[in-house]
């Protein structure tokens, strides 16, 4: 009898301390599922902090609509979430926080110290993903595409390719954008986001150096940059030289590179791309494919060492060839470190380009 009243006085203790714990049920909760972070003006320190919140819906159809957007002002994120959860009744959930987007503006100061807060909060997931909002963040959130099933999925369908799949649209994570500020040898990159009345717009991306101002690459650099890093396959090249103009449909594409160690160091390029004529302007046969491969091979290795020299000409490195370096050298960090960024500005960068056509098409 003694063993049952101990056994029941622990188990009314553990009641006790269930009921004093954090848990909120979830009637109780405000699901965040986007939060945007925009600089306040020049004259004024600190950020503008935006929830996305969803509502649950008894309809599937009403899901898209289920949301608000609540915005606070504070000297730094976590002082504005506080003045966010003294206007929401409900506790706010960010495990379901999946969209992180930041003002244009934030790019051009210490965006190290911006990301601080979501990479220290135990709640924020480190799969979220992260882009540019232009002109800022709040009006990204604030657009309501047609069709959208759940609030801020068609962007999660952008960027994780569950949906479309484009050379234009970058991918990138918070943990792999929090590596990329830290490493050295590696300067990170994010897509840029623009509105388009009900719609989004993903062609461009950022390059981003630690203490340095962003470099923006337009239309074209961001496919060639997405075809280089991620070595992406479902892609059309333009070839238009020597009075042929030809798309081609890319059925497989590889890239890889070396750098060579020598009395001139060097980094080789090299990529092999293989595909089929899906459209032209002018008349095409297949007895002169050869004439094709070399026209595609020649257009391809011109926009990607323009490219390159780009990068070169500007001190950034988004394609990591200073961390392949200190991989390759043994020694003092430090010293690994000076030897490439003497070196990195001078270094030759030869690219080599194989093109393969397997055919004109289903015309001839």
């Amino acid at each position: 009898m003694k063993n049952l009243y101990k056994l029941s006085g622990l188990f009314f203790f553990l009641i006790l301390l269930l009921s004093s714990c954090g848990f909120k049920d979830i009637d109780k909760r405000s699901f965040v599922v986007g939060i945007g972070i925009d600089q306040l003006e020049q004259e004024q320190e600190g950020y503008e902090v935006t929830l996305k919140m969803a509502y649950p819906a008894s309809e599937t159809k009403e899901l898209g609509n289920q949301f608000q957007l609540i915005s606070a002002k504070g000297s730094t994120i976590a002082e504005a979430i506080r003045f966010i959860k003294a206007k929401v009744g409900n506790e706010l959930d960010f495990g379901h926080m999946k969209m992180i987007i930041i003002g244009e503006k934030i790019l051009t100061k210490d965006i190290e110290k911006t990301m601080d807060w979501f990479t220290r909060r135990r709640d924020i997931q480190q799969i979220a993903l992260l882009s540019v909002g232009k002109p800022d963040a709040k009006t990204i959130l604030s657009v309501k595409p047609k069709g959208e099933r759940l609030p801020s999925n068609k962007l999660f369908m952008f960027f994780d390719e569950t949906g479309t799949e484009s050379p234009y649209v970058t991918t990138k994570f918070l943990y792999e954008f929090r590596r990329d500020l830290v490493e050295r040898g590696m300067d990170g990159y994010l897509p840029i986001v623009e509105s388009e009345e009900d719609n989004f717009s993903i062609t461009t991306m950022a390059v981003i150096k630690k203490g340095e101002k962003p470099l923006i690459l337009n239309k074209k650099e961001t496919k060639v940059f997405n075809i280089l890093k991620k070595s992406y396959d479902k892609e059309s090249l333009k070839v238009n030289a020597q009075d042929q103009f030809f798309m081609l449909a890319v059925d497989s594409l590889n890239t890889s590179y070396r750098i060579k160690d020598s009395k001139k160091p060097k980094i080789k390029f090299k990529v092999d791309v293989e595909g089929t004529i899906e459209e032209s302007k002018v008349k095409l046969r297949k007895g002169k494919l050869d004439k094709y491969n070399k026209l595609t091979e020649e257009t391809f290795k011109k926009d990607i060492k323009k490219l390159l020299q780009k990068f070169q000409d500007t001190n950034i490195d988004p394609i990591g060839f200073g961390l392949r370096y200190r991989a390759m050298h043994t020694g003092p960090e430090k010293k690994k470190w000076k030897n490439w960024k003497d070196l990195y500005p001078e270094i030759d960068i030869n690219v080599q380009v194989n093109a393969e056509i397997t055919g004109t098409g289903i015309i001839e």
